[in-house]
């Protein structure tokens, strides 16, 4: 198991990256880099973007079902949520050159969690966020809730339940989602 810190290089220069990567000391892992010795995992993954993944921000949909490795791609932009307070309005950081969105979303307990240092979504609050969304649900979103529903004992239950406490479309939009993924969905009280 890798130790709780592992080697961050996003705040290396874009020089050092560069060489690294061609000399073979470095991968690209999503939008940033990992070491080529450490195992492409989720703790690798958060660490590859943890410029961004600071105390005050989690990573949420796309960029969260990558991060549990249910998806190739992050997504652009990256989606990270406040934990604490209000999104800003504007968000810079010296590091990264990739889109980044961020949302402030209503969150239940254990609907976060912690590898190493940074926060997520769990794989059943992420799924349900993939599932909400108004983008439509193309195939590699649709494998990436499969994976993530699979990965965790109960997910779809969670995930039903959840939508039949948000607004009517939601609701009816997370419904029909986990019918065409074939998962069982208790009667609709509308």
């Amino acid at each position: 198991m890798p130790p709780k810190r592992a080697p961050r290089v996003d705040h290396w220069p874009p020089a050092l990256q560069s060489a690294a990567t061609l000399t073979g000391t470095l991968v690209r892992s999503g939008p940033g880099y990992r070491p080529v010795s450490w195992p492409d995992t989720s703790f690798t993954r958060c660490n590859a973007i943890g410029g961004l993944l600071t105390q005050r921000y989690a990573a949420v949909e796309e960029t969260a079902s990558w991060i549990w490795g249910a998806s190739r791609s992050p997504g652009s932009p990256l989606r990270l949520i406040t934990r604490h307070g209000r999104a800003p309005a504007r968000f810079e950081t010296a590091t990264s050159e990739v889109p980044i969105h961020i949302s402030n979303y209503r969150l239940q307990p254990g609907d976060l969690v912690e590898i190493g240092e940074y926060y997520l979504t769990s794989r059943s609050r992420t799924a349900y966020d993939l599932l909400r969304s108004t983008a439509p649900l193309t195939r590699p979103r649709a494998v990436a809730c499969r994976l993530l529903l699979l990965a965790e004992p109960g997910a779809s239950g969670r995930v039903a339940r959840r939508a039949m406490h948000s607004s009517r479309a939601d609701r009816a939009r997370v419904r029909a989602r986990l019918l065409a993924l074939r998962y069982p969905v208790a009667a609709s009280t509308d």
